[in-house]
């Protein structure tokens, strides 16, 4: 008697070369993980592009725009704590 396989499944003797197929949730599954793997290396690969274009300021420039930062933040919190002083001394309140 001849043994009769259904295609893409092993024999039941164990003696076929072909595999099970994957089913199409499985294959489905798979083709989204390598769609998501290639579009997040090609967002990779752009950011490594455009940080290669970036024109990095010197060292000078660093410390030039931070000591302004620091300045202006001295400055503000100084005019704050002078208003809210102000406004203690007109509405007769102390803290």
């Amino acid at each position: 008697m001849k043994r009769i396989t259904v295609p893409g499944k092993a024999s039941s003797n164990g003696s076929g070369s072909k595999t099970e197929p994957k089913s199409k949730a499985a294959e489905g599954r798979t083709l989204d993980r390598q769609r998501q793997f290639r579009n997040i290396q090609a967002g990779l690969r752009a950011i490594v592009s455009e940080m290669k274009r970036v024109t990095w300021p010197s060292r000078d420039e660093w410390v030039s725009a931070t000591m302004v930062v620091i300045g202006l933040v001295v400055v503000v919190a100084l005019w704050t704590r002078l208003i809210s002083f102000i406004i203690e001394l007109l509405l007769g309140q102390t803290s």
